[in-house]
């Protein structure tokens, strides 16, 4: 029994190893005689865009931009004379509105009144002594006349240059009376036109140097905004600026409108931003309904001259470099476009180089090449004017 148990796992390990190589045999024929799966071609799918179909047509052109609302009027007012302000106006107060020749401060006057009572006394000595040398002249002629001389009397004899120099300082009493008079009006502050109070500096008791200004008037009489135009835009403009209207329309507040007129048009170019300035105006601001208030920013539009062959696009359809999309037979073509003008969120490019009728991909994709296959979509949309 010993020896058969000895040669026994020899004898297994034996019979293991003799069955390796057939089951890789078998495997490998197994492999072999396995059916190939079927082969399945998916269709290539197209990417799909949305077109809008267009045509060309003809268009009113608009101008828009926006500016700020400033006074056609505003100064600084200063007092050309010094003194202590012994008066305020109620209505001298910031953002209040005054009307023209209110008084606004009154400085003490004390010293004025007297330069203006030194310089009547001064006047009425000069115009006695003019009168004093009228009858000193007269009577140096009758003097001469007199004396029988048959030579012509001198200036000096008929007292002539007595008389010019009494003449000469009459003159010179009288300006000074008329600058004493001045100086004295000027110690009450006047509004120089309707306007409304900013940035007040002086008030009672304070003390105003000659030249020192108290505060800004802005007047309300008109307000004027600065459009400013690129050439493109002012080419749109109609030859007859004073029957264009105006529309003006707060951003914030689209329900508060006003009307204005064109007022001038820069006859020069600026040399920096190669942009000419068009001046609107509007009379009465404080009387519109709402008021129309200086330092506002407001959205300005106008229309121009109506332009054929545009297509008008919306904003999404334009590419941030300047291009838009179309379709032609299935396949995305590019093409340059500058809009000739814009307005409500559409943009208007003329037809140069393009057919009457477009397909136009309405929001182009980075991705998109020339000359690619895509499977258009037409939308039922159309841009509003």
């Amino acid at each position: 029994m010993q020896p058969r148990r000895r040669w026994l796992p020899f004898t297994l390990t034996g019979l293991a190893l003799c069955t390796i190589p057939l089951a890789l045999v078998y495997t490998n024929v197994a492999i072999s005689n396995q059916p190939q799966p079927e082969q399945y071609k998916a269709p290539a799918t197209l990417p799909r865009v949305t077109v809008l179909s267009l045509q060309s047509g003809t268009y009113q052109s608009r101008i828009e931009g926006y500016a700020e609302v400033r006074a056609t009027d505003e100064v600084q007012l200063g007092s050309l004379v010094s003194g202590r302000v012994t008066w305020r106006s109620d209505a001298f107060h910031n953002g209040n509105p005054v009307k023209q020749g209110e008084a606004l401060l009154r400085l003490d006057a004390t010293s004025y009144e007297e330069v203006v009572a030194n310089a009547r006394q001064a006047l009425a000595d000069a115009e006695l002594t003019l009168i004093q040398e009228r009858r000193q002249q007269k009577q140096a002629e009758r003097d001469w006349q007199r004396s029988g001389i048959q030579e012509a009397p001198s200036d000096l004899v008929l007292r002539k240059p007595q008389l010019k120099l009494a003449e000469a300082r009459v003159v010179a009493a009288k300006k000074t009376l008329q600058r004493a008079q001045r100086d004295l009006e000027e110690t009450t502050l006047r509004a120089p036109f309707d306007a409304v109070v900013i940035n007040r500096s002086a008030t009672l008791g304070s003390y105003i140097e000659s030249g020192a200004t108290v505060a800004t008037l802005r007047g309300t009489q008109r307000v004027e905004l600065e459009l400013t135009l690129s050439s493109q835009q002012w080419q749109q403009l109609p030859e007859n600026l004073q029957q264009v209207a105006v529309q003006l329309r707060d951003p914030d507040q689209p329900t508060h409108r006003w009307q204005g007129q064109v007022s001038q048009l820069s006859a020069a170019i600026n040399p920096e931003t190669r942009q000419r300035s068009l001046t609107v105006s509007v009379a009465d601001p404080l009387k519109q309904s709402p008021p129309l208030l200086s330092g506002s920013f407001v959205e300005v539009s106008l229309k121009g001259q109506p332009r054929s062959h545009l297509f008008a696009i919306p904003a999404s359809a334009l590419t941030a470099d300047g291009y838009i999309w179309t379709v032609t037979e299935n396949r995305l073509q590019r093409h340059a476009a500058t809009p000739l003008f814009s307005a409500q969120g559409l943009h208007y490019i003329p037809a140069t180089s393009l057919p009457a009728e477009i397909a136009l991909v309405a929001k182009p994709l980075a991705s998109y090449m020339p000359g690619m296959a895509v499977q258009p979509d037409l939308s039922e949309e159309t841009p509003n004017e």
